[in-house]
């Protein structure tokens, strides 16, 4: 037998050899051949062929919507009257509002890069808010997702086998060497993670053997076992506050635990979410309003141009009727005049159903309609005057940029400290108790030697107990430090962006009050302007049919009325839309409305600041320097602004809370790495360092669409 051996082995290694060398020899002759070898998996061949026409999109798929309709179109020729359609513009935000579940934006429009047609995941919707509240991916989880992590969890596993070996001794070896077993088994666990995050869990295990192994008190027994088990973090990752703000200790991904995942932050992120809704909203309505008046200052433009080319038809008529007393140039003059204002005319129709067409795709009304839009709400020409510290000051109270700054900062501010709370060893205190039983079977009504297990367990005789502690730490707490790090220097850009933002807003509303103060000087002056053109076209005419032959006098005064009309009429609208920039910049402009978001619940999805502050007109706002005109109560936990100096941010837009401000203090310039004690922890009532949570509600108008109900003013035909 050992030369036998001796043979086989150099046997072996000359096998090897052959195989190795037949694999170099294929390699080289497939590249000398040009080809590569290539193994053949029929079954991942097959499996590929599947995802294939599974990834098939069918050409039958089609929107929930019907199909868009283009219709005849319009010919260039005079609206019917009939056909107009008087809208106010409170009606034209109704509809608006209602036809846009996927918010339009006017300056994408016959865009290359239109959202709408080449990103239309990006493109905002009344959707967002609920899609970012049910996320689920690590980063981006919403409420139902961060709850989830206290949600009990059963696990039960049910096993059964049978196993045969042959037992290499003679001693206690079974008949024939051959040792059976057949076992059952039967797990099931219960496990609890509290706010505080400690954890409980109940095990109740049960295991069957049968064996024909000899010497066993017997060969069919059940063993059994009820526990509890109990793990409370004292250290690292302990407490209300942490595992509210980060998520519980022990859903930490590769033993680090990302701050960001806890049911505060999911509120913070919905709230952040319900604010960009009610900026595009917002946004929406700036864009209708604008449409609008900008339509009504193409009707006033058509009409200029119309009357302007039915005079000069008029005049080169009556030009022609007395040919022979006229003067060549004269009427080859009002024949120009005529066809220039024809053409005006021409441009100012097209103007106007373009604008018209454009108004209609923002309120989301059909192509195929015959009516055409027509704005019947007049624009204010009166001049106001404007309070600037109250124009600020309601600025820097209802902007929803300054409120989303703030909320953001205000999380980076729990994440902190939560972050603090890991540069730390974790300690745990852990501890356990189990009931134990033995029977021959597994219930039995003679609980005598082990009859029933079962009855075993439940007496409680055998038992087994361990408490104690669990110390670990990753030395240097590299990665700890710089989380910590990382968000105080993020703290530190926010406060500064949040800064740099106050100063924006004041710039920006400079500029839109120096805008309608120089639309109101405009407008007189064009005012003025149209008086006088009228009076020299009435001249003119006098002089003309007085016997002055000369219509190059009358044709320059009527085109000059023209220009002046036209200029007045754009003076005018731009006042207008000035006024409502005023109150986009403000944060005023859907309380101005009438528009309101609603929540869930019901509620009015508005900004802190803006339940405060009371809607009214800001033109109409009582100047603080007049004596017999003060408003009747002030608002609460606001300061008054003096001229020039920047107000002082409301107390009820703090980033903090109170129970917070001695956790979050102003971080120096050094910004010192804090490792936490754990003494030194927050309250731990949920009221004192929450946010405020704002409700949300997924009803809209279709029953069966989540969303956000939003409510305008109604029609007054209704």
């Amino acid at each position: 037998m050992p030369d036998l051996v001796r043979i086989a082995r150099p046997l072996r290694g000359l096998q090897r050899l052959a195989v190795i060398g037949c694999a170099v020899i294929s390699a080289g002759c497939a590249s000398w051949l040009g080809t590569e070898p290539r193994i053949q998996n029929h079954l991942v061949n097959h499996y590929n062929r599947i995802a294939e026409q599974v990834a098939k999109v069918d050409p039958e798929l089609q929107s929930p919507d019907p199909a868009p309709s283009l219709g005849e179109g319009r010919d260039l020729v005079p609206p019917d009257p009939a056909d107009r359609w008087p809208i106010a513009l409170l009606d034209a935000l109704r509809i608006g509002i209602e036809n846009n579940k996927i918010i339009r934006q006017n300056a994408q429009f016959m865009s290359p890069g239109n959202p709408v047609l080449r990103n239309p995941d990006g493109v905002p919707s009344v959707f967002d808010s609920i899609i970012q509240n049910e996320g689920v991916l690590y980063g981006q989880r919403g409420t139902q997702a961060a709850l989830s992590d206290f949600d009990p969890r059963l696990t039960t596993v049910f096993k059964s086998g049978n196993d045969q070996t042959v037992q290499n001794s003679l001693v206690q070896a079974p008949p024939n060497q051959i040792l059976e077993n057949n076992y059952t088994s039967y797990q099931t666990r219960l496990e609890q993670t509290f706010l505080n995050g400690a954890s409980v869990a109940i095990n109740n295990n049960w295991n069957y053997q049968l064996t024909n192994q000899p010497l066993q008190l017997f060969n069919s027994a059940y063993t059994g076992v009820l526990g509890a088990e109990f793990r409370q973090p004292l250290w690292s990752g302990g407490g209300e506050f942490f595992t509210s703000v980060a998520g519980p200790a022990n859903q930490r991904a590769r033993g680090f635990s990302n701050v960001s995942q806890g049911i505060v932050i999911a509120h913070i992120n919905r709230r952040l979410s319900e604010i960009d809704l009610h900026e595009n909203l917002q946004n929406l309505a700036r864009d209708i309003g604008e449409s609008y008046w900008d339509l009504y200052q193409t009707y006033q433009d058509y009409e200029s141009e119309r009357g302007s080319a039915k005079v000069a038809k008029d005049l080169w008529d009556s030009m022609r009727r007395r040919e022979y007393q006229e003067s060549g140039v004269d009427l080859a003059q009002a024949e120009d005049a005529y066809f220039d204002a024809k053409g005006r005319e021409e441009l100012a129709l097209s103007n106007l159903y373009l604008t018209e067409a454009k108004f209609r795709r923002l309120l989301g009304l059909p192509i195929d309609d015959k009516r055409v839009i027509f704005p019947s709400d007049l624009p204010r020409e009166e001049e106001i005057s404007l309070d600037r510290p109250r124009c600020l000051y309601e600025a820097l109270c209802n902007r929803l940029e300054l409120t989303r700054q703030k909320t953001n900062l205000h999380s980076l501010e729990l994440q902190l400290v939560a972050a603090r709370k890991l540069v730390a060893p974790k300690l745990d205190f852990v501890s356990g108790y189990a009931l134990n039983g033995f029977g021959h079977n597994f219930l039995n009504a003679n609980t005598d030697n082990f009859n029933s297990a079962v009855s075993n367990l439940y007496t409680g005789r055998e038992t087994s107990w361990s408490a104690g502690f669990e110390y670990s730490i990753p030395l240097w707490l590299r990665q700890e430090k710089a989380q910590v790090r990382q968000l105080e220097f993020r703290i530190v850009k926010a406060r500064r962006a949040l800064a740099t933002q106050e100063d924006e807003i004041a710039h920006e509303l400079n500029n839109v009050l120096l805008t309608i103060k120089r639309s109101q000087s405009i407008s007189k002056i064009y005012q003025l302007r149209l008086t006088a053109a009228k009076k020299r076209v009435n001249a003119a005419r006098k002089a003309y049919e007085g016997g002055y032959k000369n219509s190059d006098l009358f044709l320059r005064a009527l085109a000059s009325q023209t220009l002046a009309q036209v200029a007045y009429a754009k003076s005018i609208t731009e006042y207008n839309k000035s006024l409502r920039e005023l109150l986009y910049r403000t944060g005023r402009l859907l309380p101005m409305d009438g528009i309101s978001v609603l929540d869930v619940d019901g509620l009015p999805l508005n900004s802190p600041a803006q339940d405060e502050v009371p809607p009214g007109p800001l033109p109409e706002l009582p100047s603080p320097s007049d004596p017999d005109n003060k408003p009747d109560a002030k608002p609460k936990r606001k300061t008054p602004v003096a001229d020039g100096v920047r107000p002082e941010v409301p107390a009820g837009f703090s980033s903090i809370s109170n129970s917070l401000e001695s956790a979050t203090e102003e971080i120096p310039q050094e910004m010192p790495l804090q490792t936490t004690d754990p003494a030194a922890e927050p309250s731990s009532d949920p009221a004192a360092w929450a946010p405020q949570e704002l409700p949300v509600d997924a009803s809209t108008s279709d029953e069966n669409e989540p969303g956000y109900s939003i409510v305008v003013p109604p029609s007054p035909d209704e």
